[in-house]
Order: C-alpha cells, then structure tokens, then sequence
C-alpha cells in the first residue's frame, strides 16, 4: 500500500496541522516557525478537519509533547482517524526541560515560551515539575495505547531514541504484515 505522509504538530492550541507543500519540505522550520501550518476552526472536529486535509489514505506521525489540557479528547479524535489512515504519536519527552538546578531562592517565575505568558511557583513547585511531567505523559501514552495508538517516545539520548525508533519500526512492520 502507497501511503502519503502528513505531519499533524499539536502545540498549545491543539490546532495546527502541517500541510507539506512543494515550498515547505522543512518540517522542523514548520515547526519552530509555524510556516505552513493551517489553523482548524474552532469547535471543529480535530479528525474530520485533519482528514478532510488529506483525500488519500496518510501516514499520519503526531508529534508533540501532549503538555495540555484534556489530552484524551484529542487522542479519541486520532483513534477516530486512525480507522481510516494509518496514524500514530510521536511522543517528545519534555521532562528533561523542567529538571532545573537546586536553587535559594524561594519563588521563582517561570516562563512558557509556547503560550508567552508566566507563572510565579515555589522552589518546592518547580522541583516537582520534572515529576509530574514524568507522570502526565506516562498517563498520556497509556491512554494512546488504549485507545488502540501506536506511541514513539523519543527523549534526549540519542543511543535509547536510535533504539526505541528500531524497535518501534519492527513492532509495526511485524503487525501490519500479520
């Protein structure tokens, strides 16, 4: 079976979706830059305007670190579209990010660079993010996983991210030809 291949990046708004063009083949400018990205109308839903880019049956990897409110709406809206594409999650593990140095001062502002706003936290607070974050995308691969998604974690190690791809590619190729 030939299939397309798509790219749908959720960032903090849940609605982008990456259209490749002819000009637009750099996916991780698309990314940083949100160049050729079209923005799904609010209250639409997430897998019909997401199919409704794509005629043709997709590969379609979801890639995102799944930081938001109510993830498992929208892994109900990728499990709904993966009856009819072949759809599966690439998940960023950010946990790295939060894991900060231990510090003297007692309230530290934080900022989210994808939202643009900033929060005042307890040292006690921001020690626990790595932790958390830890624990929120366990809970978000598990859900994937029950909802029938297939799920990539990459983190920063290089030597385990070589592995899990290698590993994850034979999984699905072993059952996709079963």
């Amino acid at each position: 079976m030939h299939y397309r291949v798509r790219f749908v990046y959720l960032t903090n708004r849940l609605r982008l979706v990456l259209t490749p063009t002819q000009h637009n083949r750099q996916t991780n400018t698309t990314y940083q830059y949100h160049r050729g990205l079209q923005d799904v109308k609010h209250g639409e839903s997430l897998s019909r305007a997401i199919a409704g880019f794509m005629r043709k049956t997709s590969l379609i990897p979801v890639i995102s670190d799944f930081l938001f409110e109510r993830p498992e709406e929208v892994l109900r809206e990728l499990a709904h579209l993966n009856s009819s594409h072949d759809v599966f999650l690439i998940l960023i593990d950010a946990a790295f990010a939060f894991e900060v140095p231990k510090i003297s001062a007692g309230w530290v502002e934080a900022f989210d660079v994808e939202t643009g706003s900033s929060r005042v936290m307890s040292r006690g607070a921001l020690r626990e993010m790595a932790a958390r974050v830890r624990k929120w995308q366990d809970d978000v691969e598990r859900s994937a996983k029950d909802v029938g998604l297939d799920v990539l974690k990459l983190g920063l190690d290089q030597m385990q991210s070589v592995v899990a791809i290698t590993e994850f590619v034979m999984e699905r190729r072993l059952r996709k030809t079963t």
